[in-house]
């Protein structure tokens, strides 16, 4: 089964993180403590494998990059408080899909 575009997405902000921070796929997967070929898995459309929450809270932190800007748009964080977490959750449901 392949990734969905919505997958994808967050698989690519991720890349464009680790990329823009000169972070090998080997390094990444050192940090993550997984297999370097899980990355190379993880970062392929032919494959199903995804970043867990766990390992994407761990990025987020490593890059210090808001998590929920994973999951939404700029204009989707200005919302309402309960209206952003209710659209979080449900991104987060999506992605895992």
């Amino acid at each position: 089964m392949k990734k969905t575009e919505f997958q994808l997405d967050v698989i690519h902000i991720v890349r464009k993180l680790r990329n823009n921070n000169h972070l090998s796929q080997a390094r990444l997967s050192d940090i993550l403590n997984i297999s370097y070929g899980l990355i190379g898995n993880i970062e392929s459309a032919k494959c199903e494998h995804k970043y867990t929450i766990e390992q994407l809270a761990q990025i987020c932190k490593y890059f210090d990059y808001p998590f929920e800007k994973l999951f939404l748009k700029e204009e989707e964080l200005t919302q309402n408080t309960r209206k952003t977490i209710d659209l979080l959750r449900d991104r987060i449901i999506k992605y895992y899909g």
